[in-house]
């Protein structure tokens, strides 16, 4: 089936991040240290390739907005890396999770968004997808699982507003507003890695820059690319395969099976994905 514009490029920025537990786990390091390592490579790649095009570097008047969209990216990494140590993956996952239910949200308030009624079947679906999902992991309410739940929320709240901020940022080029992102995010983790030294190997440095080039330099300008062209209702429906991609790398890579209803779970959100790309 061939996909309307701009649908493509928001799947395959999901199956690119659906991978990036594989290399978190290769590299294993600190929580703080994998984003910075991250945002600063990509900010470097992005800086080295407008120059050697030399491209011309302008956000159309969005400065102030697109410095403060890079604080909203590295406050969201925080917490929900910050809920992935606190609470049960399930906890996690599933709070996190609310982030394209905000950003539809958001659309509606300060868009304008008219919401579809396709929107109206494909989000419930999703949801319920989610909820399978998880629910083969503990969902736990003791006293550090709500401090998790209460973070996996936080990081959902500012991805949200970050969703948000791009769409309204559509005439700046993509790239130079992940730039900006990934420049104020190395700013904001770096006095966590000057406070706390890491341990690097080969191995593990070699994961933290595929996850800066692939991760967040290249998926984020396609994702950011897509913004321009399709609703963000549309995009925050097919955020969720990105879960569901990581668990097929996970039973591919590490051989982790999926249980029954991660399948149903899985199948649901790629039913509410076809509904959303359906001409």
């Amino acid at each position: 089936m061939f996909l309307p514009k701009g649908y493509g490029e928001v799947i395959t920025a999901m199956l690119i991040w659906g991978s990036v537990g594989i290399f978190v786990r290769i590299a294993g390091q600190p929580a703080a240290t994998i984003v910075f390592v991250r945002v600063l490579t990509a900010f470097l790649v992005l800086a080295l390739f407008a120059l050697l095009r030399k491209e011309t570097f302008s956000l159309g008047g969005h400065g102030r907005l697109a410095v403060l969209s890079g604080v909203f990216i590295a406050v969201n990494w925080l917490f929900f890396f910050k809920s992935i140590q606190s609470t049960t993956i399930g906890n996690a996952v599933l709070t996190y999770y609310m982030a394209p239910v905000l950003a539809i949200l958001w659309a509606r308030l300060f868009l304008h968004e008219r919401l579809e009624r396709r929107v109206f079947q494909a989000l419930p679906l999703a949801g319920a997808g989610i909820l399978l999902m998880t629910s083969e992991y503990e969902i736990s309410l003791s006293s550090n699982d709500f401090v998790g739940i209460l973070f996996g929320l936080a990081g959902a709240f500012f991805y949200s507003f970050v969703v948000v901020m791009a769409k309204y940022m559509s005439s700046v080029t993509p790239r130079n507003l992940v730039m900006v992102q990934m420049g104020v995010s190395s700013l904001f983790f770096l006095p966590f890695v000057i406070f706390n030294p890491p341990t690097l190997t080969l191995l593990s440095t070699s994961a933290m820059i595929t996850m800066g080039v692939v991760h967040s330099a290249l998926a984020l300008s396609i994702y950011f690319s897509s913004l321009q062209k399709i609703k963000i209702q549309h995009a925050s429906i097919l955020s969720y395969i990105d879960p569901v991609s990581a668990l097929l790398y996970a039973y591919l890579i590490f051989n982790e099976t999926p249980g029954l209803y991660t399948f149903l779970g899985g199948s649901c959100i790629l039913a509410a994905s076809w509904i959303v790309i359906r001409r």
